[in-house]
């Protein structure tokens, strides 16, 4: 009784809990009525205690409200103020104007966020593109600092909001892709101006792009020149590969997550026979390219994908492109939790021998969208005994 008295809201949720639970195991239901019913009383109230009158312009942004009193005019990251808070630009509330997600503009000042902007644009030329990323002035194209990534934020010198752009002409500035955009005179790498050639540069890739010049890699913010190329005869393969006259290339900047900046040359003797399978596998000559090496003693007559990343020929089984020691490609299948796999002989995890498992009996949990599987003896998740039988 002192609970109920003392704690009347915390009570109330457990007297929910509970009649919801009961409710459930009568009804077999997996959300009860009275689940629904609270969920929607709780919206309610939270819609209740909101500190704002409505947003300024739900058109253009989510975030700038005005005040339930509607005197002043409030920041909230996507108007979750529950979580995230919301402040008071002290802005004038009256000619206060929303120019993007992130921007506004008031009589007096220019915002990004709740931050007043006006000493690193010219305010009376300034605009913001409807990606709500790229900005301008009459001189200048910007991109908001805490938009870019880390290792372009820590070139700023200055503790500024907006990041300019440079060489970038605002007449002609667009953007291309995630990571290029490009003006009337230079290309932008992650908005940085490259020297490249300007009439004849072309993106070919995720990994590789050229002029009639070179070949260059595309690191995540850099570009380096690639002199073993030919840059007349480089054209694409697929998102990741490029051939020239001399080989098939692959450029990674990372494997098994250090940098290397390792470029993969692969000579062929006729490329006209190239196969690309699931746009993983390259198959030309006698090879089998994955992730920019060869599969070793894999027969390209008989290869094929199962289903990735398992692949087989006569002889093998591969995960990721090795070896599946002992797997039977003749009895080998994948169950629907795909970390699992079996031949007539043995059960396997993630490409390995599940030592003790029971082929015969393996299989899944009987609990409904478990990711447990097990057999006569034990149960499992992943290649580890969880409990015993």
């Amino acid at each position: 009784m002192n609970l109920i008295t003392q704690h009347p809201y915390i009570s109330i949720t457990l007297i929910i809990l509970i009649l919801n639970s009961i409710i459930k195991k009568i009804t077999r239901a997996e959300h009860s009525p009275i689940a629904k019913l609270s969920l929607f009383i709780m919206t309610i109230i939270v819609q209740a205690c909101s500190p704002f009158a409505g947003p300024v312009d739900e058109s253009i942004s989510d975030s700038y409200y005005y005040s339930k009193s509607k005197k002043e005019i409030r920041y909230s990251p996507m108007g979750n103020w529950f979580s995230l808070g919301n402040t008071n630009l002290n802005a004038d509330v009256k000619s206060f104007k929303v120019l993007g997600r992130d921007f506004g503009k008031d009589k007096n000042h220019l915002y990004f966020k709740t931050n007043i902007i006006d000493n690193e644009v010219d305010v009376a030329t300034f605009y913001v593109a409807k990606d709500d990323y790229t900005c301008f002035d009459k001189d200048h194209v910007y991109i908001a600092i805490n938009y870019m990534p880390q290792e372009i934020d820590g070139l700023h010198q200055e503790k500024k909001h907006l990041w300019k752009v440079a060489k970038a002409n605002p007449k002609t500035f667009q953007k291309i892709d995630q990571d290029w955009s490009k003006d009337d005179k230079h290309y932008f790498y992650n908005y940085v101006p490259v020297n490249v050639d300007y009439d004849s540069f072309k993106v070919l890739n995720k990994s590789f792009a050229k002029d009639q010049n070179q070949v260059y890699l595309l690191k995540s913010y850099e570009l380096l020149v690639a002199t073993t190329i030919d840059p007349t005869t480089s054209k694409k393969i697929n998102d990741r590969y490029i051939v020239d006259k001399n080989g098939v290339h692959d450029f990674q900047e990372y494997k098994n997550g250090k940098k290397v900046d390792s470029l993969t040359s692969i000579p062929y003797q006729n490329i006209e026979d190239l196969t690309i399978l699931e746009d993983k596998y390259l198959l030309f000559d006698s090879n089998i390219i994955y992730d920019g090496a060869k599969i070793e003693n894999a027969d390209i007559s008989s290869f094929k994908v199962i289903q990735f990343p398992y692949a087989k020929d006569k002889n093998h089984v591969f995960y990721f492109g090795e070896i599946i020691e002992e797997a039977d490609p003749e009895t080998f299948s994948i169950f629907e939790v795909s970390y699992y796999s079996k031949d007539k002989n043995h059960v396997f995890a993630s490409g390995k021998l599940l030592k003790g498992a029971d082929v015969a009996t393996f299989g899944p949990s009987n609990k409904k969208h478990s990711l447990l599987y097990k057999d006569k003896n034990h149960t499992y998740r992943g290649d580890q005994i969880v409990e015993d039988k």
